[in-house]
């Protein structure tokens, strides 16, 4: 296998950078004086990135997701109509008879607005939202690229040198 250039080159936290957002080939070899297929062979080989329209279509997932997630606002006006309607069947129960199956699919509408709270993260819990977008982080090489940014900062490279280490040291939940 051929030694990368990309991956020997002075800049190339800079290129992962522009790369891993999903900047078109094109646009980025000609700044950095490397061929669109240098850049793709370290894209798919080196980084495991996927190409760039597929990067910009998962970040437009994503964030099409979150959007569709209810406001605040809206969860709560939702609970208030639930609470007329429920009322309202009560009053109908009480002068008519029974009238359970209402009552229950009322319940249920309530669990699923519930659930709708949980995940918008309305309900004051600490909630994990997971959201797949397949993309792989190098998280040594993110390291390695921040602190190389200070070499000529000796000492906040050590601080953020010293502030990794202690996070890598403390205990995961």
């Amino acid at each position: 296998m051929r030694t990368c250039l990309t991956c020997q080159h002075l800049k190339r936290p800079e290129i992962d950078r522009r790369l891993a957002a999903g900047e078109p080939l094109a646009r980025v070899a000609p700044d950095y004086g490397l061929t669109t297929s240098s850049l793709y062979r370290h894209r798919t080989n080196c980084l495991k990135l996927a190409s760039s329209n597929a990067i910009a279509k998962e970040a437009a997932r994503a964030t099409a997701a979150l959007a569709l997630l209810p406001t605040k606002e809206t969860l709560s006006g939702a609970y208030f109509e639930l609470r007329d309607r429920i009322d309202q069947i009560v009053r109908q129960a009480e002068q008519q008879g029974s009238l359970k199956v209402a009552l229950a699919g009322l319940n249920s509408i309530r669990q699923t607005l519930d659930s709708l709270a949980r995940l918008a993260g309305h309900d004051g819990a600490d909630v994990n939202v997971a959201v797949q977008a397949n993309v792989k982080v190098d998280l040594s090489g993110i390291v390695e690229r921040v602190i190389g940014r200070f070499d000529h900062e000796p000492e906040i490279k050590a601080r953020i040198a010293q502030a990794l280490l202690e996070v890598d040291d403390e205990p995961t939940a």
